[in-house]
């Protein structure tokens, strides 16, 4: 009797034990390209007018910001601090009376976040000019679980366009590809949005939203962090939230960014 009862408390343990991330692995790799092709015929029409009514007016949207929106929205000529705080607002200034002024920027970035399933991501941001940035993440999810570990990768390369830049904020929305790796092993569109605010010295404010189509399912982030600036370098806190496919995960976060 003793036994039974023991295995009736350890079988959700090891039902637990499965882990987020393999769930999740397991619902990114879902895709309707296995439906049989009678499914397809029957069904493509409605999909077309379902998921890709969506997609035409999310193209059309973000083709017009990035086509009409630039060419008629106004675009003040702007220039970049050595860094957030040296010298005039935070990361953008109008000041051109003084020459340290840079017309190109470099970041790099590293956070943490804690969870049950830990996070690891490495990011960077390269803006060749002030109104063009080319953003590259990379996330590394871990769960260490009863019966094993699991991984998952996910990279996102996306160019963003910095529409509003003024002394104490910027706004700006982009778009680029999503890869996830380990057993999913596929690509997928994405888009984002995203501001920074400066409200005094040395503190900013960043928000930022994106969201990846892969197979059936999303890769979705939201963060939001406060950071503290010592000249080039920004030590930031903050609160960042995953959807991998069916799953959720969300925490904390510690990271540490410089900028060059």
């Amino acid at each position: 009797m003793k036994h039974k009862l023991l295995l009736l408390l350890f079988i959700p343990c090891i039902l637990f034990s499965q882990g987020k991330l393999k769930s999740a692995k397991n619902s990114l790799s879902n895709s309707s390209s296995s439906n049989s092709s009678s499914s397809n015929s029957s069904s493509s029409s409605s999909s077309d007018n379902d998921g890709g009514g969506f997609f035409d007016d999310l193209f059309l949207e973000l083709a017009y910001h990035v086509t009409l929106g630039v060419g008629f929205g106004e675009a003040r000529y702007t220039e970049m601090n050595q860094y957030p705080y040296y010298n005039d607002g935070g990361e953008y200034t109008r000041n051109f009376e003084d020459g340290n002024n840079k017309r190109s920027s470099l970041r790099f970035g590293a956070n943490y976040l804690i969870n049950r399933v830990k996070g690891l991501e490495i990011n960077s941001v390269f803006k060749p000019i002030p109104i063009l940035g080319i953003e590259v993440s990379h996330v590394n999810f871990s769960e260490q679980t009863l019966l094993s570990s699991e991984s998952l990768n996910v990279t996102s390369i996306n160019a963003n366009y910095y529409r509003f830049r003024e002394k104490y904020f910027s706004l700006w929305w982009g778009a680029g590809v999503t890869y996830v790796g380990n057993e999913v092993d596929t690509w997928g569109g994405l888009y984002n949005i995203g501001a920074d605010i400066y409200p005094f010295k040395p503190i900013s404010l960043h928000f930022s939203w994106k969201q990846s189509f892969i197979n059936d399912g999303e890769v979705d982030v939201f963060k939001s962090q406060i950071k503290y600036h010592i000249k080039k370098t920004a030590l930031y806190t903050g609160y960042h939230n995953y959807k991998l496919g069916s799953e959720t995960v969300s925490g904390v976060v510690f990271g540490l960014e410089y900028t060059f």
